[in-house]
């Protein structure tokens, strides 16, 4: 009796075998988190879509945007953050927003706006590289890229294009 095999070692086959899966692990639709520190509330997240990624390097993707809103100890809201996109990478404790990155930081009356900024965990700074406003005590200012203490207080504007300030002139003087 004689059998005959045949072994075939085609490169894209072994390739597509040893390729890690591309579909989220997790999803969650219309996401709302209250994030609470022994008892005391945080911070709440809203997201219209969350998928998260295992593996070796897992993240979690907000791909229609996300929405934050930070609480101080007496509950009361005290920044957000807005945008159109977000990804959140859990071993290195860095998050990416994009499109449309908006903050308000009620307590100092601050606003920023970008189109990308990232905020490392770790350090409790936010940054970027990219064209930034903030508007600030009747002041708007324009630069290309920005460095920051998590909460603002705090923020060094890079390569400062303008710095308005905003004068209110009172309508009934004339």
């Amino acid at each position: 009796m004689v059998m005959l095999f045949s072994c075939e070692n085609n490169m894209n086959v072994i390739k597509s075998l040893t390729v890690q899966d591309t579909l989220p692990t997790e999803t969650v639709k219309d996401l709302v988190v209250q994030y609470t520190d022994s008892g005391k509330l945080k911070a709440i997240i809203k997201s219209p879509q969350l998928d998260k990624y295992s593996g070796e390097n897992s993240y979690m993707l907000f791909p229609k945007g996300i929405h934050v809103v930070f609480y101080d100890s007496a509950d009361i809201a005290s920044s957000e953050i807005k945008a159109d996109y977000a990804i959140s990478y859990d071993k290195k404790k860095l998050m990416e927003v994009r499109k449309n990155v908006i903050i308000f930081d009620f307590k100092n009356g601050k606003e920023l706006y970008t189109e990308v900024l990232f905020w490392d965990q770790t350090e409790k700074i936010i940054y970027n590289n990219a064209f930034v406003t903030i508007k600030e005590s009747g002041r708007i200012m324009h630069g290309d890229s920005m460095r920051a203490n998590e909460n603002l207080e705090h923020f060094e504007l890079f390569q400062v294009r303008a710095t308005i300030d905003i004068v209110e002139k009172d309508s009934t003087q004339q």
